[in-house]
């Protein structure tokens, strides 16, 4: 049976967004998106460790810890391609994930940004910690910049054994502090919300025909659709940043409420945090 799991690639994306910006940037007093102009081509190498918070449809609840560990090279002109590879610690069966992605990024003078981008997904290990069972994704994120507010929406479509879409609909905040304790460090905070949307198939993947029949049924008599794209949940989060120069200490709590159907089905509100360092490396381009 399908789980809930609280995904790392949304940590990803609260995570490295504001650090990016700033990393690219880093001759400037105020950092904006407007502002962004590619001079340098960048690696990214990226530690990570999350406390997952797993909910079985069931609504038993595990913490699954997983190390993660991402490196990615941006060029100047907006091309970028990386890898990434993540262990789960569980005490079953040993579980490992890898990521290969490519992309393209465009930022415009105002405030406007564009992210287009395909990753190849593979998950070995025990199924239930699988979550979305996925072989490739397509991704399109879209973004403004307003007064330091951000307006985002990310579409992913992840092809598997069922085809799924997923929508979110995020407003954050740039905070960023200059020189806090000395003349080359930055602090940056980025407190957000987003609303999900999706298709529910790979929730029912691993269903036998008879527990599709009465799940099906059940969420009928509640009023809930099923085998449709419907509302998710609503999340909060809150990525801290500590850099010096091209080092980043960061500290991300994430807070998850789903909607009314997938607590219907046994999801309980979840919480986790990711503690990551991430290291840039800067150099020109020709």
């Amino acid at each position: 049976m399908r789980t809930s799991l609280l995904s790392l690639g949304i940590f990803i994306v609260i995570l490295f967004s504001p650090i990016l910006l700033f990393s690219q940037n880093q001759n400037e007093s105020e950092t904006s998106i407007g502002d962004k102009i590619e001079t340098n081509s960048s690696i990214m190498f990226n530690l990570s460790y999350t406390n997952n918070n797993m909910e079985y449809l069931s609504g038993t609840s595990e913490k699954i810890p997983t190390l993660f560990a991402n490196t990615s090279y941006f060029h100047k002109s907006g091309i970028y391609a990386g890898g990434s590879y993540a262990n789960y610690f569980s005490d079953t069966i040993p579980s490992t994930e890898i990521d290969l992605q490519v992309g393209y990024q465009k930022y415009f003078t105002n405030g406007f940004d564009i992210d287009l981008s395909y990753n190849w997904h593979k998950f070995k290990g025990d199924s239930l910690l699988a979550g979305l069972n996925y072989d490739h994704s397509i991704d399109l994120m879209m973004g403004m910049e307003i007064s330091k507010f951000y307006i985002s929406t990310d579409l992913n479509y992840k092809l598997g054994q069922t085809n799924n879409f997923f929508f979110d609909l995020s407003l954050s905040r740039f905070i960023q502090i200059n020189q806090l304790f000395s003349k080359n460090d930055v602090l940056l905070i980025s407190p957000g919300i987003s609303l999900s949307f999706s298709t529910d198939y790979w929730l029912y993947e691993d269903m036998s025909s008879a527990d599709k029949i009465s799940t099906f049924s059940n969420l009928s008599s509640a009023g809930y659709s099923y085998e449709s794209f419907s509302y998710e949940g609503f999340n909060v989060f809150v990525p801290v940043s500590y850099g010096i120069k091209n080092v980043y200490l960061t500290v991300s709590w994430l807070y998850k409420i789903p909607g009314d159907k997938y607590k219907f089905m046994g999801w309980e509100n979840q919480s986790g945090f990711m503690l990551s360092l991430t290291y840039f490396l800067n150099f020109s381009t020709k």
